[in-house]
């Protein structure tokens, strides 16, 4: 589950794309052998491990040396993972990686190399690739299995769904083909949206340790972040964000990422539970997230609770969220 990308730092990147077509905001979820060799690479990369398969060394080994230049943080592959959504081979990422940018600012006036080290581990993606075919052939099923769940139980209801949930973050509809690709295993936080070139969000979920309703929260979570970046604040996220500045909190401070951020967890989760599965847990219960959240997280889920009850309006269920939020934040 995304554990720290903010849909409100992607926002700032750039403005609303604009929308792709007429037709109604939809999850296009896909799979590919050589995405999933390629987060597999990370994982062994990020994990510190070494891989047992010896045509994997160098890839590994490349990972995690532009990894160290991109100084460990997820959210810096960025500009690159968002070119992988169509590639079914290791050379169509290597050709996707050709067009990365050269340098990647990680801070303002701190600038990195990022072609360079992208182009040598797709380099080394192909030559790992052979090797793969066997690995492929176990892991594909359990990535198909986990399709077939969400085939069964939510694509007969992702119109519903979506409605719901747009409606419930009072987001219009963007009209967008939302890119999920569906990976066995990827480093932390194991699920992450990022910015595409477009200006549009794409996601990559991690099956693996995603149990039944699990994986429906985590797929809808990350595309509430695609969403987040497409409705430029126009939403209930962006009024929060609106009204913790009103009140105080910085432009850089934690709590302007944490707060919309646990919206997003816990709306995911009640969009699930709602229109889909009345027995869902949220995953902030189940991972304990929302107890590492601290209070906070109970303050939220207690007040748009009951706004989606009806019992309150959206905004005043904010405005009550950061009323109480603020005193225990200082």
């Amino acid at each position: 589950m995304l554990a720290l990308l903010a849909a409100f730092m992607l926002a700032l990147q750039a403005p609303a794309p604009q929308a792709a077509s007429s037709a109604p905001t939809h999850l296009a979820l896909a799979a590919s052998p050589a995405i999933d060799l390629y987060f597999h690479i990370r994982s062994v990369a990020a994990s510190g491990g070494k891989t047992t398969v010896a045509t994997f060394s160098a890839a590994v080994d490349a990972a995690r040396e532009l990894d160290k230049i991109l100084g460990g943080s997820f959210l810096a592959w960025g500009p690159l993972e968002s070119l992988l959504p169509g590639c079914q081979s290791a050379s169509d990422i290597q050709e996707a990686f050709a067009s990365a940018p050269l340098t990647l600012e990680l801070r303002p006036g701190t600038s990195v190399p990022l072609r360079e080290g992208a182009l040598k581990l797709a380099a080394a993606l192909v030559a790992a690739e052979p090797a793969f075919q066997e690995p492929w052939k176990r892991r594909e099923p359990r990535i198909q299995e986990a399709r077939a769940r969400w085939d069964t139980s939510v694509a007969p209801k992702e119109r519903e769904l979506l409605e719901f949930h747009l409606h419930a973050l009072a987001m219009p509809d963007p009209h967008l083909s939302i890119p999920v690709t569906l990976v066995l295993e990827a480093p932390f936080p194991g699920a992450v949206t990022h910015l595409g070139a477009d200006g549009k969000g794409v996601c990559f979920v991690a099956v693996g340790n995603a149990p039944g309703s699990q994986l429906f929260e985590t797929i809808l979570h990350e595309a509430t972040h695609a969403l987040d970046v497409a409705s430029g604040n126009d939403s209930a996220l962006g009024e929060l964000r609106f009204l913790l500045l009103a009140n105080g909190v910085g432009q850089n401070d934690k709590l302007l990422r944490d707060l919309p951020h646990t919206l997003m967890f816990v709306q995911s989760a009640e969009s699930i539970r709602r229109v889909i599965d009345p027995a869902h847990q949220d995953y902030g219960e189940v991972a304990k997230l929302y107890a590492r959240m601290g209070p906070n997280a109970e303050l939220v889920r207690g007040f748009w609770r009951e706004r989606l009850d009806g019992r309150t309006k959206s905004t005043e269920a904010l405005e009550q969220i950061v009323a109480n939020v603020l005193p225990a934040s200082k």
